[in-house]
């Protein structure tokens, strides 16, 4: 076996089955539900689709960068069907061209790449969050999403998430739904 079966309802306890039954169904739910703290997972989750917690483009642009920089499919793939996310924007991101974002965002893109390779972020890259963000909260929340993004698209690849159906996808409009 090279990669791990999306779970059934009858493969996951009673507490899970409940929990991801008010989300869609989708084969990263069920997939994070294999590993028994789902309900845990998605406050984060929840918190990081929040916009009034994070710039939602800066969020969206670290998401598609980041699963360019590990190659993840699936992150790649979902995020497209799922958000109306401006067309150009993530094909630059996807094909290096970053040099048709703002200067802010080739950074953040670059900083994306920097976590990716490296596992953690320069000195010098972290200063430039606080200083952009204003401070110390919004730049640690940064690097959190970065992290996020990145341990994502290593556990939905590792585990081999197949992308949804397009029947799965009707009606989606964020992974906290």
């Amino acid at each position: 076996m090279t990669r791990i079966p999306v779970p059934e309802d009858g493969e996951l306890d009673e507490r899970t089955r409940d929990f991801i039954s008010k989300l869609p169904d989708l084969n990263m739910v069920r997939m994070l539900a294999r590993t028994g703290i789902a309900p845990e997972i998605y406050q984060s989750v929840s918190a990081i689709f929040n916009d009034d917690w994070f710039p939602a483009l800066d969020r969206e642009i670290m998401l598609f960068r980041t699963a360019h920089a590990n190659n993840s499919p699936y992150e790649i793939g979902f995020h497209r069907a799922v958000y109306t996310f401006p067309e150009g924007l993530v094909d630059a991101i996807l094909s290096d061209r970053l040099e048709q974002l703002d200067p802010w965002h080739r950074r953040l893109c670059e900083m994306c790449d920097e976590m990716a390779q490296k596992t953690e972020l320069s000195p010098a890259s972290v200063k430039e969050l606080v200083d952009h963000y204003g401070g110390y909260n919004q730049a640690t929340r940064a690097i959190f999403v970065m992290s996020w993004f990145n341990w994502l698209s290593r556990f939905a690849d590792s585990t081999g998430v197949p992308l949804e159906t397009a029947e799965q996808l009707a009606g989606v409009q964020s992974p906290t739904d």
